[in-house]
C-alpha cells in the first residue's frame, strides 16, 4: 500500500508542474458545460418548451380576438396585442420577418360578424342541397419567422388550429341554443320543462368530460429533478473531462518508458500492476476534483446566469459511486494508451479521437434518443454512455443504486480488463 501511495504522490507532483495540462483538464470541461448548456437552453426556448411571443393584430376588435386571447392565456404562447391604428398588416409582417417575433396573427376586419353570419346561414340551410354553396370559412392570417424551427412552427400551427375549432364550436353552440329555444317557444314548451342548461349550450365546453393527466413514471416517492439541459450537461461534460485524463496518464507512462525510468522502477521489487494502481489512484483524485468543479458550476454559477440549478435529488452515495467507477474507467483508458502506444503523439491523437467518438455515440453531445437507430445501438459500447445512463437513472428517473448496478458493473469490468491487458503487455515488453 505504501508503494502505491508513493507512486500516486509522485504522479501528483509531476502533474502539478504541468500547469497547461491542468488548465486543459479543468478549464475545458468547465467552459464546455456553460456554453453548451446556454445554447441548449436557447434551443429549448425556440422549440416551444418555453413561452413564445405571438404578435396579434386585432383589426376586428370583436368576439374572435377576445376569445383567442382568453384561451391562449393558459398556454405557452404569450400574446402581444397591437390594436392601435398606427399598426398595419405590413408592420406585423415586417416585425415577424425581421425576427422580432416568431409568430404573427392578424384577425381581419368584420371577422366576428362574418363568422356569425355564416354560422346562421349554416343552420338556416339545414341539410345542404347539391346546388347550394357550402358555408364560407372565416380566415385568420398567420405569419411565421422564416428562421423558425420546423417543430415549433408545426406545434404553434396545431395549437392555433385547435383554438379556431373551439371558437367555431362555441359559436355553433350559441346558434343551436338560440334556435332550440326559439323552437320551444313556437311549440309552447315552458322553459322549466326544457333539458337545456340555463347558461346555454356553450357553457358545456367549460366542463370537459375527457382530459389528459400526466402521471409520474418513477416508482420512487421522492421528488426527482426534471430533465433539462442542466441535468443533462453537468454529468455529461464532467464525464467528458474525466475521460480526457487518459491523455496525461498515457503521456506520463510514455515519458517514463522513453527516459528509462520505467525499466529502473520495474527492476526494483515493484510490479507494473503496483505502478499502474498508483497512477490510477492519483488521477482518480483529479477526476473527483473535475466533477466537483462542474458540480459547483451547476449549483452556483448556473442560477446566477439565468439557468436552472443542478440538483442531486437521488441517493448521493450512489452518485458518488458512479463518479468513482467512471473515474476508474477513464484511468483504465489512459493506462492502456500509455502501454500500447509508442509515442506521445500516437497516444494523444488516438486518445482524443477515441474519447470524442465515445462521447458522440454515448449521448454526451446529443441525447441518445435523438440519434438514428444505428447510433442508438452503437451507444451501448461506449463507457461514457454507461456512466451517463447511470447519472440519468439516479438524478432524473429517481432510481436506486440497485437499478444502475448493470452499468456500474460494466464500468468496473472495463477498468479491470484495460488494466489487466496493460499489465500483460507491459510484462511482454519487459
Amino acid at each position: 500500500m505504501l508503494k502505491i501511495l508513493t507512486v500516486a504522490t509522485k504522479e501528483l507532483l509531476l502533474l502539478k508542474r504541468d500547469r497547461a495540462g491542468l488548465l486543459v483538464l479543468f478549464i475545458m470541461p468547465a467552459i464546455l458545460v456553460v456554453v453548451i448548456t446556454l445554447v441548449q437552453e436557447n434551443v429549448m426556448q425556440l422549440s416551444g418548451q418555453h413561452t413564445t411571443q405571438v404578435l396579434l393584430l386585432d383589426l376586428d376588435k370583436g368576439y374572435i380576438g377576445s376569445k383567442l386571447q382568453q384561451i391562449l392565456a393558459s398556454s405557452n404562447l404569450e400574446v402581444i396585442v397591437r390594436n392601435d391604428r398606427q399598426y398595419s398588416i405590413a408592420d406585423i409582417k415586417a416585425a415577424v420577418t425581421g425576427g422580432d417575433y416568431q409568430v404573427g396573427v392578424v384577425i381581419p376586419e368584420q371577422s366576428s360578424a362574418r363568422l356569425q353570419r355564416e354560422t346562421t346561414l349554416l343552420f338556416q340551410r339545414g341539410r345542404q342541397q347539391e346546388n347550394e354553396q357550402p358555408a364560407t370559412a372565416t380566415s385568420v392570417q398567420l405569419y411565421f419567422d422564416p428562421a423558425i424551427l420546423v417543430g415549433l412552427r408545426s406545434g404553434i400551427t396545431a395549437q392555433l388550429q385547435m383554438v379556431m375549432q373551439i371558437i367555431s364550436m362555441e359559436n355553433k353552440l350559441k346558434n343551436l341554443d338560440r334556435l332550440l329555444r326559439e323552437s320551444m317557444d313556437d311549440l309552447g314548451i315552458a322553459p322549466e320543462f326544457s333539458s337545456l342548461p340555463e347558461t346555454g349550450l356553450p357553457a358545456l365546453l367549460d366542463h370537459p368530460l375527457l382530459t389528459l393527466e400526466e402521471s409520474s413514471t418513477t416508482s420512487s416517492l421522492k421528488e426527482v429533478a426534471a430533465y433539462n439541459p442542466v441535468q443533462q450537461n453537468v454529468p455529461a461534460w464532467a464525464l467528458f473531462g474525466m475521460f480526457f485524463t487518459a491523455i496525461p496518464i498515457a503521456g506520463a507512462i510514455l515519458q517514463e518508458r522513453k527516459s528509462g525510468i520505467w525499466i529502473r522502477l520495474t527492476s526494483l521489487p515493484v510490479s507494473p500492476l503496483v505502478l499502474f494502481t498508483g497512477k490510477v489512484l492519483a488521477y482518480m483524485g483529479i477526476c473527483l476534483c473535475q466533477f466537483l468543479l462542474i458540480f459547483l458550476i451547476g449549483t452556483h454559477l448556473f442560477p446566477f446566469i439565468g439557468l436552472p440549478a443542478f440538483i442531486i435529488s437521488g441517493n448521493f452515495t450512489a452518485v458518488l459511486l458512479t463518479v468513482l467507477l467512471s473515474s476508474l474507467a477513464a484511468c483504465g483508458v489512459g493506462v492502456l494508451l500509455g502501454t500500447a502506444c509508442s509515442t506521445y503523439e500516437q497516444a494523444s491523437t488516438i486518445g482524443a479521437t477515441t474519447v470524442v467518438a465515445a462521447a458522440a455515440i454515448g449521448g454526451i453531445m446529443v441525447p441518445v434518443y435523438a440519434m438514428p437507430q444505428l447510433m442508438q445501438r452503437l451507444s451501448i459500447i461506449s463507457p461514457l454512455h454507461w456512466g451517463l445512463t447511470s447519472f440519468h437513472d439516479l438524478l432524473v428517473r429517481g432510481y436506486t443504486l440497485s437499478a444502475v448496478m448493470d452499468d456500474l458493473g460494466r464500468l468496473l469490468l472495463f477498468f479491470i480488463a484495460t488494466v489487466l491487458f496493460s499489465w500483460k503487455l507491459a510484462q511482454i515488453r519487459l
